[in-house]
């Protein structure tokens, strides 16, 4: 009988055994622990990735889940898990793991970036630095670049992998408007002569018309460098002043009197399509061509920048300090940041956002891809995108110039 218990221990403690052995995330492995590139490619090919990052654009889900997750399974055998989750809610997701000592969590990769990273970073809750380990963005990437050492003033140190850049750019129907204003000045003598044709998202809700208020205080208050340094709350509201006064005169002429804004950039862009008003705006570079592409909008319509220029951002991709995978996360992103990925991510009818490499640093056929792709009507090329971005200012700014349009503006 003794003989018999001792054989299903013995037995048992083996099934145990062999279920332990099984799970490939029992134990979470920190980029540290990856000595080069050839490390990171044994250790992380074949297994499952799960990145975290916004849903609610469907085009940019079917690049994920259609050419993304593709060329992950051809080249490491990766297979990319999606799950559609806001900042707010992974961010939460993982203060709670941290508290409570879970040390291998469910994600591996988070789209990230601006203020939701600073309490990321803050918080303890990234793997990292791990930068310094990619291919891709030693390679063709423009070191020198300061969105690869800042993100809205915070810096990076290898925290996150920058994947993208947004701009903010204009539209406009020529065949309607042959000389759209082309900067904040033109702007008010056109909307005083076009009463009721223009307007911007609702600020603070919507991020783009809060951009768009932004980003007049550089040609408004003609500084620029005040923006990126330190600055009291108070200073703040008194470098204001010119833009309080500007938008003061201007609202009036806005649509519907400056009574009432769009709810969002996609009714904005309803009022654009009806003929309601006759200029609208985003940060996706490549939308208004994959409009002109599709039929919704005729060949007249273009994408423009003002000639004092517009603020530009980029968005990054981070790994969680819990990850189970670190190190097929970093085959992720290392192939996200590729020139081919890139190009295919810039395409209108796929995504049109912004490419983050140095075309200075690529081949001649990644070159004569990108002028194709720039090539399109409706579109608008990165060398001029790129002589007329402005820095994004300190996430601080940006929460005190909520307040100041609620406060000194609105109130009036």
């Amino acid at each position: 009988m003794i003989k018999k218990k001792l054989f299903l221990v013995a037995i048992a403690l083996v099934l145990l055994m062999g279920l332990t052995a099984c799970n490939k995330t029992d134990e979470h492995k920190s980029v540290s622990t990856y000595a080069n590139w050839d490390a990171v490619i044994k250790e992380g090919s074949g297994k499952t990735v799960t990145i975290f990052m916004w849903g609610g654009n469907e085009s940019i889900n079917q690049y994920m889940d259609g050419y993304v997750s593709s060329h992950l399974k051809d080249q490491y055998n990766i297979k990319l898990k999606r799950v559609p989750m806001n900042a707010p809610e992974y961010l939460t997701k993982l203060i709670n793991e941290k508290k409570g000592n879970i040390t291998v969590g469910t994600g591996d990769l988070l789209w990230i970036n601006a203020e939701n990273f600073l309490t990321a970073k803050t918080g303890g809750l990234l793997d990292g630095p791990f930068t310094g380990l990619l291919p891709n963005q030693a390679e063709f990437y423009d070191q020198s670049a300061s969105d690869l050492t800042y993100d809205s003033g915070i810096a990076i140190e290898g925290f996150e992998a920058i994947w993208g850049r947004a701009q903010l750019v204009l539209t406009y129907d020529e065949a309607k408007v042959p000389n759209p204003p082309k900067s904040y000045g033109e702007l008010m003598i056109w909307a005083k002569e076009n009463p009721g044709k223009f307007t911007f998202p609702k600020v603070p809700e919507d991020f783009v018309g809060t951009a768009f208020v932004r980003n007049a205080y550089y040609e408004l208050t003609g500084q620029k460098d005040v923006f990126l340094s330190e600055m009291s709350e108070a200073s703040f509201k008194s470098v204001s002043e010119p833009v309080i006064s500007y938008f003061d005169e201007l609202i009036p002429y806005l649509w519907n009197n400056g009574e009432s804004f769009p709810a969002s950039q996609a009714q904005q862009d309803e009022l654009f399509k009806s003929g309601e008003i006759l200029i609208t705006m985003g940060f996706e570079v490549g939308k208004t061509a994959g409009l002109v592409a599709s039929g919704v909008y005729p060949d007249t319509v273009k994408t423009y920048v003002f000639d004092s220029g517009s603020i530009g951002n980029s968005h990054y991709l981070a790994i969680p300090y819990n990850a189970p995978e670190s190190a097929a996360a970093l085959l992720t992103i290392d192939f996200l940041q590729s020139p081919e990925a890139q190009l295919e991510k810039m395409k209108a009818e796929v995504w049109g956002d912004m490419p983050a490499f140095d075309p200075l640093k690529t081949d001649d056929e990644i070159r004569t891809k990108l002028a194709e792709i720039e090539s399109v009507k409706g579109g608008i090329t990165l060398e001029t995108l790129a002589t007329k971005r402005l820095p994004e200012m300190k996430s601080q700014y940006i929460d005190w110039i909520k307040s100041v349009w609620s406060d000194e503006i609105m109130k009036k």
